[in-house]
């Protein structure tokens, strides 16, 4: 018996627009189990949720962004941008486990968090990953 052939391997560009899928979804089950009141689990799966949002971010602050930025003054306008949403992220992620924490989640922070991802994530869909994917990130 021959051995299996293996899938190819996803761009970087792919996984990480992988990755904001992922995120929605992952960030979907966290806002039904506070809405809902399940408490009991919710901190670890919103500390798997956070601590895979921040490595997706430091990633692209390493691994992407800094040539990016090289390129023209556009892009190094761009990528100050995505750094100080990197950083709103981040804030927002901590405000939202504290008030899990706190068990009192409100909807005018489920919503800006979502509203920020998505405005986010657009950004880099339509700027960055085209660019990684040009450069052959694999």
């Amino acid at each position: 018996m021959s051995a299996p052939i293996p899938a190819p391997k996803a761009s970087t560009a792919e996984h990480l627009r992988t990755d904001h899928v992922e995120f929605s979804d992952r960030f979907a089950d966290v806002c039904g189990r506070a809405r809902t009141g399940d408490w009991r689990d919710l901190d670890d799966v919103w500390g798997g949720f956070s601590r895979a949002v921040r490595e997706h971010l430091a990633f692209e602050e390493r691994e992407l962004f800094p040539a990016y930025a090289e390129r023209d003054a556009d892009n190094h306008a761009r990528v100050e941008r995505l750094r100080a949403e990197h950083d709103e992220i981040r804030r927002r992620l901590d405000e939202l486990g504290i008030e899990i924490q706190l068990k009192c989640i409100r909807a005018s922070t489920i919503d800006a968090f979502v509203a920020l991802m998505k405005r986010h994530a657009e950004t880099e869909n339509t700027y960055l990953y085209p660019w990684a994917e040009s450069r052959g990130h694999a």
